[in-house]
C-alpha cells in the first residue's frame, strides 16, 4: 500500500477541498451510513494519534473498496511518500461503464470529424 507515490498530489490540500472529498464519501454511502460512519471514525482515530499512517491506509482502502475515484482523492490528503495503490482491473462497474461511455463517446466523436 504505502509506496514511492506522491501522495499529497504535489499541494497541500486546503480545508475546502476536504470537506468537498468528505461531502463525496458521504454522498457515495447514502444508503450505507455505517460505512460513512466508520470512515470518519478511522481519521478520529489518526488524528487522535490512536492509528498510523499505514493503518488509516488499509481501512480506508478496504472501506473505499471499488471506488478508486475515492481512493485517488484520498491519496491527496496522505503525506508525501504514501499512496494506495488502485487495482484498475477490479473497478467497480459503474466505472466500468462510465469509461466505456466516454470510450464510445470519443470514437463517435472522430467518427463525426472524419
Amino acid at each position: 500500500m504505502a509506496g514511492g507515490g506522491e501522495g499529497g498530489g504535489g499541494s497541500k490540500p486546503t480545508k475546502k477541498s476536504a470537506e468537498a472529498y468528505l461531502k463525496e464519501v458521504r454522498e457515495m454511502f447514502e444508503d450505507k451510513k455505517y460505512k460513512y460512519d466508520m470512515f470518519l471514525e478511522v481519521m478520529k482515530y489518526f488524528s487522535n494519534q490512536r492509528a498510523d499512517i499505514v493503518c488509516v491506509m488499509g481501512r480506508v482502502k478496504e472501506l473505499l473498496k471499488g471506488q478508486n475515484n475515492l481512493i485517488q482523492g484520498f491519496n491527496l490528503f496522505l503525506p508525501k511518500g504514501y499512496e494506495i495503490s488502485v487495482d484498475e482491473e477490479k473497478a467497480s462497474p459503474e466505472e466500468k461503464i462510465s469509461e466505456f461511455d466516454e470510450a464510445f463517446d470519443f470514437i463517435t466523436l472522430i467518427k463525426v470529424k472524419y
